[in-house]
């Protein structure tokens, strides 16, 4: 699927997703930015639904960080290979051995990959089953092209849901795709969006903190949720030896100062590993 596509079906289903999700702004790159996000749907379980229901009904505690749901020994997948560890300290190391990256998600983000165990296992957790709206983002995963969405990040950590929006870091891997950053740019620039309020705000080619070019995409939309206002979008795009990867960051923008400096983190910690 490439990212064209992807949009068409994913801002669709973003529309309904920005009922409980948002972005926010760039990297630690030289300066900030703010552009887009994803979304899908599971039917998952009839199961798992009631289970939630019924667990919802009684009052549990919200932890702070995000319980071990994967082992500590990276297993790749047969399927998409990529591999998640859970650290010490609660952050999780991705290993995507096809695209050949490696990154780390802050603790207090749920990092899970579509239909992989941690993502059935996500169901359990006391901060997924007190609130809807990390349920229901978790849900829209299921039918996602996992070729194409290779991890999705909540941020779980109480009060962070604002207003019902979600703020969620998304790893996009374009195989085979090497348009140049300024080409990206150009596309980006002329994309339609089905989004109500879409504007695009600005494109710029910056680096990482480690001297990587990225190219920085920044949105904005109007927020489908309790909390009337914006999503704010981010996007940076790596150019990489096995095509394109693309990190995408929504949260509402009113909340962007609070959790923007996570995606810093995130984009700063990419590295290429041996293929």
């Amino acid at each position: 699927m490439n990212r064209n596509k992807f949009y068409l079906c994913g801002f669709v289903i973003l529309l309904a997703m920005m009922a409980c999700v948002l972005p926010a702004q760039t990297t630690q790159i030289a300066s900030t930015a703010n552009p887009m996000a994803i979304e899908t749907f599971i039917a998952g379980t009839a199961q798992v639904a009631a289970q939630q229901t019924e667990q919802a009904a009684t009052p549990t505690s919200v932890p702070t960080s995000i319980p071990a749901t994967v082992t500590l020994m990276p297993q790749i997948s047969p399927v998409t290979g990529t591999s998640l560890v859970v650290n010490e300290d609660q952050s999780t190391l991705f290993t995507d051995h096809k695209a050949g990256i490696q990154l780390t998600i802050p603790s207090g983000w749920l990092a899970v990959r579509v239909n992989e165990d941690e993502y059935y296992k996500a169901f359990a957790l006391d901060a997924v089953l007190a609130s809807p709206d990390i349920t229901d983002s978790l849900t829209k995963l299921a039918n996602e092209n996992s070729d194409f969405l290779r991890l999705d990040a909540i941020d779980i950590r109480p009060g962070h849901v604002y207003g019902g929006a979600i703020s969620g870091v998304s790893v996009i891997f374009e195989q085979d795709d090497f348009r140049t950053l300024e080409q990206w740019a150009t596309a980006e620039k002329k994309r339609v969006s089905i989004s109500k309020g879409y504007k695009f705000l600005s494109s710029k080619i910056q680096q990482t903190a480690n001297g990587t070019n990225v190219l920085v995409i920044e949105a904005t939309w109007d927020c489908n949720c309790a909390a009337a206002g914006k999503v704010d979008y981010t996007g940076v795009f790596f150019s990489l030896p096995t095509g394109t990867v693309v990190l995408d960051f929504y949260t509402h923008l009113d909340f962007k100062e609070t959790v923007f400096p996570d995606f810093e983190k995130v984009v700063n910690s990419l590295t290429l590993i041996s293929q």
